[in-house]
C-alpha cells in the first residue's frame, strides 16, 4: 500500500509541475530562503584549503550533521554553484574516519586540470564558501582486514587507499602500498603514509619512482608471492588495466582483485548488435526543434547537454545535475546511459534528461 501511495504522489508531482516532487517545483523559492539548499544534497562549509603537490589541492569541509558518514574508500559528488549553473564532480574522501567521527570534518583531495570545468574553480573558493555533497558512495573499500594485503595506487589514486589505511585501528595482518609517483614531491598525502610506516609494523609503504623505475619493475614485484592477497588497485583508467591483467597472469583469482571504478572515463563502452568490438565510428545524434533537424557527432564521454551545447544548440537546462528536470526531452529513438547509476535506458521512444544522460548508440532527441 506505502508504495501504491507513493507512486501516485509521483504521478500526480509529475502531472502538476513535470517534476518527481513538488520541492523540485519550488526549488527556486527555496532557494531564496535557503541559499545553497539543493534536494537530496547536503551542506558543506569550507573551512580550509592547501596544496598537496603542484596540482593536487586539498579542500577540509565542515559538513552538515544531517550527513550519514561514509565508509573509507568511498567518494562523494561535489557540487558548486558558478554564474548560476550547478557544476559536479566525483571526488574520493581521502581523510580518516577519526577526523570523521571527532570534528565531523572530512578531506578532499583534488587534481587540479587547468582545461577541466570543475577543478580550476576549487582554486577560487574562499574560506567559508558553501558547498553541496551526496552521500558517500561506492563499494571500493577494505573487505578483509584480516587477510594480507597489497594496495597498489597511482596519481589521485591515492586518495581512497589513503582514507582506507588512516583509518584501520586493528592492523591483523600484513600490508604494504606501492604507490606509484613522478617523485616524492608528486605524491599527495605522502607525509601522512609516512608517519603511519613508522609507528605501524605491519604496514609497508614502497615507492615507485615512474621517473626512473618501468612500470615493469612494479608489476613484477607486486606479482611475486602474491598468492593468498588481496590486491586494491586505484588510478588512472589504463594504469589499472595493465596491473589487472599482470596479476591475473601471474595467478591472482580476479575475485581477490578489487578497483575504484566511477566516473565516465571508467564506464566501459556497450557493444550494440551489429558493432564490431573495438569499433571506432563516431556516434552521432539528430536533435530536432521546431520541425528542425540538426545532427551533430558525439562524444560518448560527455552528456548530452555538454555535447548539444559545444554544437551551438541551446537546450533548456537549470542544475546540470539531474535535480531540477529543466532539461527532460523525448528521446525518440536511440539507447542512453544515466550517468548517476550507469543504467541503461531502453531503445524507443521516452523522456531523457539531457544532463545526466550519455550517448551509447546513436540518437534522435526532440528538444
Amino acid at each position: 500500500m506505502d508504495q501504491l501511495l507513493l507512486r501516485l504522489w509521483r504521478s500526480f508531482c509529475l502531472m502538476l509541475g513535470n517534476q518527481p516532487t513538488l520541492r523540485l517545483y519550488f526549488l527556486p523559492l527555496l532557494q531564496r530562503c535557503w541559499p545553497g539548499y539543493m534536494p537530496h544534497l547536503y551542506r558543506a562549509t569550507l573551512l580550509d584549503k592547501q596544496w598537496q603537490t603542484d596540482d593536487m589541492l586539498q579542500l577540509t569541509l565542515q559538513v552538515s550533521g544531517r550527513w550519514p558518514g561514509f565508509v573509507p574508500g568511498q567518494h562523494i559528488v561535489l557540487s558548486i554553484n558558478h554564474n548560476g549553473r550547478y557544476l559536479s564532480r566525483t571526488f574520493s574522501i581521502c581523510s580518516s574516519l577519526k577526523l570523521w567521527h571527532s570534528q565531523r570534518h572530512i578531506q578532499l583531495c583534488c587534481k587540479v586540470n587547468a582545461q577541466g570545468g570543475v577543478t580550476p574553480l576549487l582554486q577560487q573558493l574562499q574560506t567559508g564558501t558553501m558547498l553541496s555533497i551526496s552521500k558517500a558512495q561506492g563499494d571500493f573499500y577494505w573487505q578483509q582486514p584480516a587477510n594480507a594485503a597489497v594496495f597498489i595506487a597511482a596519481g589521485s589514486g591515492i586518495t581512497p587507499i589513503a582514507a582506507m589505511l588512516l583509518s584501520q585501528r586493528h592492523w591483523l595482518a600484513p600490508v604494504t602500498l606501492y604507490y606509484r609517483c613522478r617523485g616524492e614531491e608528486n605524491a599527495a598525502l605522502l607525509s601522512a603514509l609516512q608517519q603511519l610506516a613508522t609507528k605501524q609494523p605491519l604496514f609497508s609503504l614502497q615507492l615507485s619512482d615512474s621517473r626512473i623505475e618501468p612500470a615493469a619493475h612494479l608489476q613484477a614485484e607486486c606479482c611475486a608471492n602474491a598468492n593468498a592477497k588481496q590486491f586494491y588497485l586505484c588510478g588512472p583508467a589504463a594504469f589499472m588495466q595493465h596491473m589487472r591483467a599482470a596479476l591475473i597472469s601471474s595467478g591472482v583469482s580476479a575475485a581477490h582483485i578489487k578497483q575504484e571504478q566511477f566516473g565516465l572515463a571508467l564506464l566501459m563502452p556497450v557493444i550494440t548488435p551489429g558493432q564490431q568490438a573495438g569499433s571506432t565510428e563516431p556516434l552521432t545524434a539528430r536533435f530536432i526543434r521546431a520541425g528542425t533537424a540538426t545532427e551533430i557527432t558525439l562524444n560518448n564521454q560527455q552528456s548530452l547537454l555538454q555535447n548539444a551545447e559545444q554544437h551551438g544548440l541551446s537546450p533548456r537546462f537549470g542544475c546540470r545535475m539531474g535535480v531540477c528536470f529543466q532539461c527532460v526531452c523525448d528521446k525518440v529513438s536511440g539507447q542512453v546511459r544515466d550517468i548517476r547509476s550507469g543504467v541503461l535506458s531502453g531503445h524507443g521512444s521516452e523522456q531523457i534528461q539531457l544532463c545526466v544522460s550519455q550517448p551509447v548508440t546513436e540518437l534522435v532527441i526532440k528538444l
